[in-house]
């Protein structure tokens, strides 16, 4: 009797590992974010002029599907995607304060652009492995030809370079919802809060 009450009593903590198990799935673990720098940070460009931005990322994971668990070299720069929208920010729009912008060139220096199989308006770039292959890199050149006030920020976990001056006085004017940045893509509303993690810039 007093076997068949142990049984019960620990048959919870057996099914829980049991379940542990069954529902774990090994894989890479997700790179470090991006921190994106603006070589020529300023407030106001002139129309068609270059603004350039670069990062880097460790190019070295964690995979948990193999039985070291050192970082290892991941040779599919894929994995390691980066990008951004280039808004024109925009108080006459209902429930919106910024567009995705269509009057800009991209120049990739360092990297290549990505086009994937889905609706998007973004800047998507595949970096580049360096030659110590350590890191993951990007340059790309931005050059706007339409006057008015701008914003990039992030399309996944990537953020400026919060030592950099990132001009969010600008924004101030266009902060009608709420402290966050509104914009549609592709039928559907992205939000991106406050101002910090931004860039913000004027195109006359």
């Amino acid at each position: 009797m007093k076997s068949n009450l142990k049984f019960l009593l620990l048959a919870p903590l057996f099914m829980a590992i049991l379940c542990e198990d069954d529902d774990y799935i090994c894989g890479l673990e997700q790179p470090e974010a991006y921190i994106v720098n603006v070589e020529n940070n300023a407030e106001t460009y002139a129309v068609n002029e270059m603004i350039f931005i670069n990062s880097q990322i460790s190019s070295n994971l964690v995979n948990s599907c193999t039985p070291e668990t050192e970082p290892e070299l991941i040779v599919d720069n894929t994995v390691f995607i980066d990008g951004v929208f280039v808004l024109k920010l925009n108080n006459s729009l209902s429930g919106l304060n910024a567009e995705l912008s269509q009057g800009f060139e991209v120049t990739y220096n360092l990297g290549e652009a990505f086009n994937g199989d889905f609706c998007s308006n973004a800047i998507r770039c595949l970096p580049e492995l360096s030659n110590d292959n350590l890191t993951y890199n990007y340059r790309l050149g931005i050059s706007i030809n339409i006057p008015g006030d701008y914003c990039i920020v992030n399309v996944y976990n990537n953020t400026f370079n919060t030592e950099q001056e990132n001009n969010a006085q600008i924004f101030e004017v266009y902060n009608t919802l709420g402290d966050v940045i509104k914009f549609s893509n592709c039928g559907d509303v992205y939000t991106r809060n406050g101002t910090e993690d931004f860039y913000f810039f004027s195109v006359q």
